[in-house]
């Protein structure tokens, strides 16, 4: 397969995954409406584990050895993959899908500062400018959304503050990650590792007598989140296979213009179920600041490190 096709491949692997990270946090905020976010949690890791292990036990089952001997880094890293779901979700149920979208993208914007002090990495000038702009961005966003928002204040710096921790959760787990892979892990076994842990840890906090009672419709969003979580985390390692890191992070970060996007064209149509969420016009351009400040820290940092490997 050539590499101009392996490039495309990648690419739509990693638009397929920000377009469904950037449904996810609606489809999210209306699932905890009905079922509590440890419930949730669980249902999402465990749904895309059985559907995984089935998928490589028909395939290739001598991979599912690393169910029977885990790495220990990959167990750390499953922890703190859990704690970053909980946390977001935590986070979205006490403000807004566009707030929470907005307000995760401090993830990548860690991990790229953080592999300054685990990795020994350098930043560039240009690196420095984009991670000024981004928290620039996040500073007059969340100003914009204390004005604008219908969450009471104290929710929202609550919510916040815990998106903030689930945020640091997923930069934990990726530095863990991108430390296994670098050992030679294959993604979609890290994955096994990474949806099968929380699936047992998670189980005595579900509450399985309401999950029996859900309706058709709600059963149905469910299983949407499950696969959501199998597909964009499975396309999301398929991507990382075919492109530089930088470019795969680059195109993932635009996940929360889609979801800002798509709750105005919801609201737009009048849709009832939509929550509720506002966002000023100072929001609307302090979130493309923040894109616009991690794009120009992932890209010129992808620069750097394709300068030295040449």
């Amino acid at each position: 397969m050539s590499s101009v096709r392996e490039q495309k491949i990648g690419l739509a692997m990693a638009s397929l995954t920000a377009f469904l990270w950037g449904f996810l946090a609606i489809a999210m905020k209306v699932a905890t409406d009905f079922v509590p976010v440890n419930t949730i949690v669980w249902f999402r890791f465990a749904f895309a584990f059985v559907m995984l292990a089935l998928i490589v036990g028909l395939s290739r089952p001598k991979r599912l050895r690393i169910l029977v001997r885990p790495p220990p880094l990959g167990i750390v890293a499953a922890l703190a993959l859990t704690l970053n779901y909980v946390g977001y979700l935590t986070g979205l149920d006490w403000t807004t899908p566009s707030n929470a979208q907005v307000l995760i993208q401090l993830a990548p914007l860690m991990l790229a500062t953080g592999g300054v002090f685990v990795f020994k990495e350098r930043m560039v000038r240009a690196q420095i400018y984009g991670v000024v702009l981004a928290l620039i961005g996040f500073t007059v966003f969340g100003w914009d959304q204390f004005e604008s928002s219908n969450v009471v204040s104290n929710h929202l710096l609550m919510g916040n503050a815990i998106i903030f921790l689930g945020a640091f959760a997923w930069t934990v787990y990726a530095m863990i990650q991108k430390a296994l892979l670098m050992r030679g892990h294959e993604p979609q076994d890290l994955n096994l590792l990474l949806y099968g842990v929380p699936a047992i840890t998670m189980w005595p906090l579900v509450d399985f007598e309401l999950l029996a009672g859900l309706s058709f419709g709600m059963w149905m969003l469910m299983v949407f989140l499950g696969a959501n979580t199998l597909v964009a985390y499975g396309a999301l390692g398929e991507a990382f296979k075919r492109l530089p890191a930088y470019k795969v992070a680059l195109i993932v970060t635009l996940n929360p213009l889609i979801t800002i996007m798509t709750m105005k064209t919801l609201e737009a149509l009048e849709v009832e179920w939509v929550p509720e969420d506002r966002v000023g016009l100072l929001g609307y351009a302090s979130a493309l600041l923040v894109v616009t400040g991690i794009g120009v820290v992932l890209v010129k940092g992808g620069k750097r490190e394709d300068s030295v490997d040449t």
